[in-house]
């Protein structure tokens, strides 16, 4: 059976309109504490579109705290597979600043404490259509382009609109013109992540995760 992981390492794991021009990072990555996010996985052989596994993970933001001198928030991130079997789990510590939403540091289950991480961006200013920036995580050099800031999107959670959709493609440092990966995200004004399509056709492999439930 074909595993999600190598994936979920690397999501963590995006015309302007009326709701944009008021809209911070924070709108689409909230950071308050206690609220939990959880999301069905499936994923598809690219070429029959078969489904040939799935899981679920629960995100859950942590009470802000110091770590290292920065103002950090914890945020767990559990990956099931199948649905009751904890196969990974990671704590990130998010920082906000003038320009986004960044990962300081990062802590698996087997750590005995939290990892300082290249800065990481996972939002950034502005919040704007067209708006793009490149950074390099696990290895490989990372191109997020923001493409919409209205769009809508159906989840098992119910339907969201006025959502940010980011594409990110994964790039081999070692050959600029090859994308080794490729995913959107769709972010939903005061709720977060909602959904994510992940794309490797090397491994003939898409993921699917889609947001089931959120407690603010």
């Amino acid at each position: 059976m074909k595993k999600m992981l190598p994936f979920l390492t690397l999501f963590f794991i995006f015309g302007l309109s009326l709701w944009g021009f008021g809209a911070t990072v924070e709108n689409y990555l909230p950071l308050k504490e206690g609220m939990v996010w959880e999301f069905q996985h499936k994923m598809f052989d690219l070429k029959s579109k078969d489904q040939i596994d799935s899981g679920k993970s629960i995100k859950k933001n942590l009470a802000q705290m110091q770590l290292r001198g920065m103002k950090v928030i914890p945020q767990i991130f559990s990956f099931f597979q199948p649905d009751n079997v904890l196969k990974q789990e990671t704590k990130s510590f998010l920082v906000q600043d003038d320009k986004g939403i960044f990962v300081f540091a990062r802590q698996s289950a087997k750590d005995n404490e939290p990892t300082i991480q290249e800065k990481y961006y996972i939002l950034k200013f502005p919040i704007s259509k067209g708006a793009s920036w490149q950074q390099e995580a696990e290895g490989l050099i990372l191109r997020d382009t923001i493409e919409s800031i209205d769009a809508s999107v159906q989840v098992p959670a119910g339907s969201f609109n006025n959502c940010l959709v980011m594409k990110k493609l994964y790039i081999d440092p070692k050959n600029p013109e090859k994308t080794v990966q490729e995913s959107v995200f769709w972010f939903a004004p005061d709720v977060g992540n909602v959904k994510v399509i992940t794309r490797h056709p090397q491994r003939n492999m898409e993921i699917v995760q889609e947001l089931v439930s959120v407690k603010k």
